[in-house]
């Protein structure tokens, strides 16, 4: 069985740039050892559901790894993006990065990320 929920996560969805670590300069670990490579490539320009990142979703993270996360957000979405992307939420500049991947395309067309806010002081974006 595999649960469609891309149109409601379009539904749902609000505007968001997603800047890919496979795009960005820096090393081949998706790191970001240049100075400003955001500015160098285009976003993909998305409609997904990002959420505060609740208490649902911390429990959620503890009884399935043990350990408790320290997330700020949650996205749904149904592309997969590599952990260490950089997502913008384009109503409020917010910038994030993703963190954590739970993907469940083996069911569903949809991916649940959890992002983390960026320091005022991040040097790439």
């Amino acid at each position: 069985m595999n649960i469609k929920m891309r149109r409601i996560i379009k539904k749902f969805g609000v505007p968001l740039e997603i800047y890919s670590a496979d795009k960005l300069t820096g090393d081949t670990n998706g790191g970001f050892e240049t100075s400003n490579p955001i500015s160098s490539i285009i976003p993909d320009i998305v409609k997904w559901p990002l959420v505060p990142y609740g208490t649902f979703g911390s429990q959620n993270q503890i009884r399935n790894t043990g350990s408790d996360m320290d997330y700020d957000y949650e996205m749904v979405g149904t592309k997969l993006y590599p952990v260490d992307s950089v997502v913008v939420d384009t109503r409020t500049k917010t910038k994030l990065w993703i963190k954590h991947i739970s993907d469940l395309q083996g069911y569903s067309d949809s991916i649940i990320y959890d992002l983390k806010a960026s320091d005022k002081d991040d040097p790439i974006i």
